[in-house]
């Protein structure tokens, strides 16, 4: 795969970023803060005694949201490294690009199905039925689609990579977002018209969610890429902004991000997927406020980074995606074996084993998988000691 080329004129980047490679300070945290909305959502499969309290109640409606807040935080940074790719070089490596992003899903994901299809057939598990669906969802995951196979197949919804679905709007972005960059960046001097049909965009699929919602009912919005995608592009607009325009304010951003988290806390303690008010508006604003805090933490203006960057929260969102992907299965499981167990061992249990797992799938598999001679020469910027 070859490369996509840009417009010879450099253009400022007026962001603290001048490196692809750079992080922003505290993103991590607000990685785990993501992760971990989605996995208290989800503790009562494993310790359904949790449910008494209300917070977990609340949790368990409104959680959710969390992966949101990936999609917002992932449109922002890919786009950022593309739009950094571009000017630099002039061009979008392609090769690059796509090398890097199945190296950093796919490894992770892999060792986890191949566990849990050791899992299965030493305890006759799935039951009759559902090893198709599980079988189903793999495929779909590696093929990017597994969203739309839940959303024809409902049952799907009770095998144990469910949450695999996610990954699979992820990486339909991840396939259009390059074209999209270089057909609105290529040669255009004036990024406000590119700016404004991305805003144009999000705006159309504002409404379709509401369409559709209104048409199929709240899974079907819940789960489809174009009822989703929208946060995807939402996080787009905010680097494109950030890196194209002088229009993002660190005065304003500073600010705005006091009351974006507000607005974040009451839709997550307040919003409900079977609710309307998440798909007429409700899930847009969310995702506006969610770019604030990143935009505020890009510009290092942030209230709260102090917070976000203490290291054991920093360590959370460095995990964040084995804490995804495991913590339906390990808490499923859980909830097959572990009738004798009180609510509070199956809890720690819970916890326990979902992080011990999601670490090891850090330092074990994710992180040396990127950082492998292999990863280099599959990306085309393998360099041998004697060049």
């Amino acid at each position: 795969m070859g490369v996509i080329n840009g417009s010879d004129r450099p253009v400022a980047i007026l962001n603290v970023m001048t490196q692809p490679s750079s992080r922003i300070e505290g993103l991590d945290g607000l990685r785990a803060v993501a992760v971990m909305t989605v996995l208290v959502s989800h503790i009562f499969l494993a310790a359904p005694g949790v449910l008494q309290y209300s917070i977990f109640r609340t949790f368990a409606r409104g959680g959710f949201l969390g992966v949101n807040m990936f999609f917002v935080m992932s449109g922002f940074l890919i786009t950022s490294r593309l739009l950094q790719d571009q000017e630099s070089g002039g061009q979008i490596n392609l090769r690059k690009f796509y090398a890097h992003r199945a190296l950093r899903i796919f490894p992770a994901v892999a060792v986890f199905l191949a566990a849990h299809y050791f899992y299965a057939v030493r305890n006759d598990f799935p039951l009759s039925g559902t090893a198709a669906n599980e079988f189903a969802m793999t495929k779909a995951t590696f093929l990017q689609y597994a969203n739309y196979a839940v959303y024809k197949n409902p049952m799907t919804q009770f095998v144990d990579n469910v949450s695999l679905w996610s990954l699979s709007i992820e990486g339909q972005f991840y396939i259009a977002v390059p074209i999209l960059v270089f057909v609105l960046f290529r040669k255009n001097r004036n990024h406000y018209w590119p700016i404004g049909v991305i805003t144009l965009g999000i705006g159309i699929l504002a409404i379709q969610r509401g369409i559709v919602y209104n048409d199929l009912g709240w899974f079907a919005a819940y789960i489809r890429t174009d009822t989703r995608i929208e946060s995807l592009i939402i996080g787009m607009l905010g680097a494109v902004l950030m890196m194209k325009t002088n229009v993002v304010k660190p005065t304003v951003l500073r600010y705005a991000s006091f009351p974006a988290v507000i607005v974040v806390v009451v839709i997550v303690l307040y919003g409900r997927a079977d609710g309307s008010f998440m798909w007429f508006g409700g899930m847009t604003l969310f995702d506006i406020a969610c770019l604030i805090i990143v935009l505020a933490l890009a510009q290092k203006v942030f209230f709260a980074s102090s917070i976000l960057c203490w290291k054991p929260i920093a360590w959370v969102g460095v995990i964040s995606y084995g804490l995804y992907i495991w913590q339906i299965p390990v808490f499923r499981i859980i909830q097959r074996h572990g009738e004798t167990l009180s609510n509070t061992e199956r809890l720690f249990l819970a916890m326990s084993v979902t992080f011990l797992l999601s670490a090891a799938s850090w330092y074990l598999i994710e992180r040396p998988a990127m950082r492998s001679q292999w990863a280099q020469r599959l990306a085309g910027t393998y360099r041998s000691k004697t060049q």
